[in-house]
């Protein structure tokens, strides 16, 4: 959610900010010990990631939700200005409230 704002706070700057979900259940150590079997590699997710990264497909690409590869949509609640606006004051809250 924080990614769609963060990304139109920088934009000017050129600074391009995109989530991502690289890959479903990897195959690491906690994905075997919770769920059993693996779905994907770890080797599939950071391969999304480098794509993110490095891709000159992608610059001028900002405020976008990606998964693996290509662009998706991610949880309506994520387009919900005021669920972002909720999400952020309770964030800076709680970081408050800790230091």
């Amino acid at each position: 959610m924080f990614t769609f704002d963060l990304s139109a706070e920088l934009k000017e700057r050129k600074i391009n900010v995109n989530a991502l979900h690289p890959a479903t259940l990897m195959s690491t150590s906690m994905v075997k010990d919770h769920f059993g079997q693996a779905q994907s590699s770890v080797e599939e997710g950071f391969s999304a990631i480098e794509f993110l990264a490095t891709s000159k497909n992608l610059d001028e690409i900002t405020g976008r939700y990606f998964e693996n590869k290509s662009q998706a949509q991610a949880n309506a609640q994520a387009y919900d200005k005021e669920a972002r606006k909720k999400l952020r004051q309770t964030t800076t809250d709680s970081i408050a409230a800790y230091l």
